[in-house]
């Protein structure tokens, strides 16, 4: 079960994991966030070997690729469904296309269940990222509605594929035609901006409309518009540029 690589104290990975998981356990067990992707697939299966009570719940993005609906469908069917977002593409025309800098997307639609409890998250600091750098395994949020456990906080990649492999776990799809990340479509963060353009048309099309609403809006109530842009389309070819 063990992986070959070990941290930084010479101890193994998957231990170290599984024992967090269990040191942590909150009587009424962990909410356990299933986003679809290669590490919420090794979170839930570490934690069912570790024996720890825990409800997996996948918060809903409605700019989610359609692949990772059908994979968790599929493969984990009970895993709950939360619905925080509904009205997404009438919040971005009200809130504005969601920036690297003003990234409230997350907020609504990752980070809203869980409240009250303990959740498992499959963040590691490989991922890079001066936020994820700094994380710790286990650590009470800011809020303090939320404590946060990071299991696989030290696994990095390979770590990762390794334990799927070894543990014969599914995955999606999506990772097999070239994506190395999964998540929301034409996401502030996303390095891969022509393949989602590629992959998936319908949601790059919603995400287009909501430019064009946007600087509709804009003209019908005099308001100033970024760059003064005059079409929906200006507005989506300079924010897919991420400037």
């Amino acid at each position: 079960m063990g992986l070959a690589q070990l941290n930084f104290e010479g101890e193994d990975k998957v231990e170290v994991a599984i024992e967090r998981l269990r040191e942590y356990e909150p009587e009424g067990g962990y909410y356990l966030a299933f986003s679809g992707g290669k590490d919420s697939v090794v979170i839930y299966d570490l934690a069912q070997k570790a024996g720890v009570k825990f409800d997996a719940h996948y918060c809903v993005s409605p700019i989610d690729p359609p692949q990772i609906y059908q994979f968790i469908k599929e493969h984990y069917p009970d895993v709950q469904w939360d619905y925080h977002a509904r009205g997404w593409w009438q919040m971005v025309v009200e809130k504005g296309l969601p920036m690297r800098q003003r990234r409230w997307c997350c907020w609504v639609i990752k980070e809203a269940g869980g409240d009250g409890r303990t959740v498992v998250l499959g963040n590691r600091r490989a991922e890079g990222g001066s936020l994820r750098s700094h994380q710790s395994h286990y650590e009470i949020g800011r809020n303090h509605h939320k404590i946060f456990l990071r299991p696989i906080i030290d696994f990095d990649n390979y770590d990762v594929w390794e334990y799927i492999k070894l543990n014969n776990l599914p995955y999606c799809s999506l990772y097999d035609e070239g994506f190395k990340r999964l998540g929301c479509i034409l996401c502030p963060f996303s390095r891969e901006i022509k393949r989602e353009i590629t992959f998936f048309p319908k949601t790059v099309l919603a995400w287009r409309r909501a430019c064009d609403r946007i600087i509709a809006n804009a003209i019908a109530s005099g308001r100033e518009r970024k760059h003064n842009f005059q079409t929906g389309q200006e507005l989506f070819e300079w924010w897919i540029r991420r400037n």
